[in-house]
């Protein structure tokens, strides 16, 4: 099975997508039967036996959680920039823009992250090519650091080119004032691992899931989670949200600690980019 196969099979599940549902005059769930925790060959988790510095020895298949040179996450350090070589091929840009829209699909708990699959029709421009945004999950505590602290949460909006390859848009969470767009998921959250809740009629405005901060750190890496797949284009907001210490605490309760350590930057660059027009 191809990483990107791997990676989407694991973040969904088998239940119904509630197609036809979206006309839905009004935001209601329902909790239907609980579907596999993941469809990867071998069981991981995040600690223990099963955790992130025994990856690579549960299968031959993910093998590069323990020898890859390209990982994630990393430790990021505020106001470092430089422009990676990778950046200088496409305009001579290293922009991005995001264009997102409002319609949701479900909310899975899979048993490592609660996971929002959204509709088609959200997608990152990145250098000139066109990746469509698939799902977006959290981790608790962030995997990222910055300046050596992790924060509480951190967001990842998963996108994929039609080619199959991915880039991943990471956004800091940091405690402060509620989010009243996290609070739709907080109150619709699935009762148990395994568990998918379909939105009838329900929506988000994903640009809410971004900061208004128009800087990102880019740099070239890998999945976070087995089978740690490399090359995978990674943008992470300067900039944060800010939920509430009892949004954090919903997440955090039901998926934390769910949060790879940084890993080694080896030979790779991180650069500064900016956006191409406005994400509001």
């Amino acid at each position: 099975m191809s990483a990107a196969a791997l990676l989407l099979a694991a973040c969904q599940t088998a239940a119904p997508q509630g197609e036809g549902q979206q006309g839905a005059s009004t935001d209601t769930m329902a909790t239907v039967t609980p579907a596999p925790l993941s469809a990867r060959p071998v069981h991981w988790g995040y600690d223990g036996d099963d955790g992130p510095a025994n990856w690579s020895s549960l299968s031959p298949v993910y093998a590069l959680c323990g020898n890859g040179q390209g990982q994630s996450p990393i430790a990021l350090t505020s106001g470092a920039t430089s422009n990676g070589p990778s950046w200088k091929f496409n305009y001579g840009s290293t922009r991005f823009a995001v264009a997102h829209h409002e319609h949701v699909e479900d909310l899975v708990d899979n048993g490592h992250t609660i996971q929002v699959t959204v509709d088609e029709g959200s997608s990152l421009t990145l250098n000139g090519t066109d990746y469509t945004l698939k799902q977006f999950h959290v981790h608790t505590p962030s995997e990222h650091t910055l300046d050596g602290r992790n924060m509480p949460m951190e967001v990842h909006l998963v996108h994929q080119d039609s080619a199959g390859n991915f880039a991943v848009v990471g956004v800091l969470v940091k405690e402060g004032a509620a989010n009243a767009n996290f609070a739709k998921l907080v109150a619709n959250l699935p009762a148990a691992k395994g568990d998918t809740v379909v939105v009838q009629g329900g929506s988000l405005d994903l640009n809410l899931h971004l900061p208004a901060q128009e800087k990102a750190f880019h740099y070239v890496g890998s999945l976070t989670t087995p089978p740690c797949s490399e090359n995978v284009q990674w943008l992470v907001l300067q900039d944060m949200i800010t939920l509430s210490k009892d949004q954090i605490e919903a997440f955090s309760s039901r998926v934390g600690p769910n949060n790879r350590p940084t890993q080694p930057l080896n030979a790779r660059t991180v650069s500064t980019v900016g956006l191409t027009g406005s994400i509001r």
